[in-house]
């Protein structure tokens, strides 16, 4: 093969990998980012007159439960409620609550209640740490003063003349 030659075709390599880079550029260009699939599902479903109106400002959560945890996913989405004595459990959404009612809504730091008193929400926290403490013993020594050591005197006397 002559370098005339050779010369050719490394410029028509060159011309097609530079028109096949503009093609693909050109057409990720025109394309729009497709939505996640969570998006998709949220915009397929209209809104319910529940989740219009969520909650009025102010109503509290009953006091001793928290939300320990959130999983968003789809189909299915779960929330960890932890009672006052410690005890959590997983719920999925329209299902109930003990002792608060049907949970209507899972948000990524909340979850909406449906409960026997209205709407209100759980908002995501965290666990109460135990602050650790020294412990007080009855037993313990009690310090004493220290006196300095006494050293005896030793004296001596001269042994009489015999």
């Amino acid at each position: 093969m002559t370098p005339r030659v050779a010369l050719g075709l490394t410029v028509l390599l060159l011309g097609i990998v530079l028109v096949s880079g503009w093609w693909l550029w050109s057409r990720l260009a025109s394309s729009v980012a497709p939505e996640s699939p969570a998006a998709q599902t949220a915009a397929a479903r209209p809104p319910s007159p529940a989740a219009a109106a969520i909650v009025p400002a102010g109503t509290p959560a009953p006091p001793g439960f928290r939300l320990a945890g959130v999983a968003l996913g789809e189909p299915d989405s779960f929330a960890v409620v932890e009672t006052a004595s410690g005890a959590t459990a997983l719920y999925r959404l329209h299902e109930q609550v003990a002792g608060l009612g049907e949970l209507i809504r899972i948000d990524a730091e909340r979850v909406v209640v449906r409960g026997a008193h209205g709407q209100f929400e759980l908002w995501l926290s965290p666990a109460a740490t135990a602050t650790p403490t020294a412990v007080r013993t009855s037993n313990a020594p009690t310090p004493t003063a220290r006196r300095p050591l006494q050293r005896p005197v030793v004296r001596t006397t001269p042994a009489p003349a015999s």
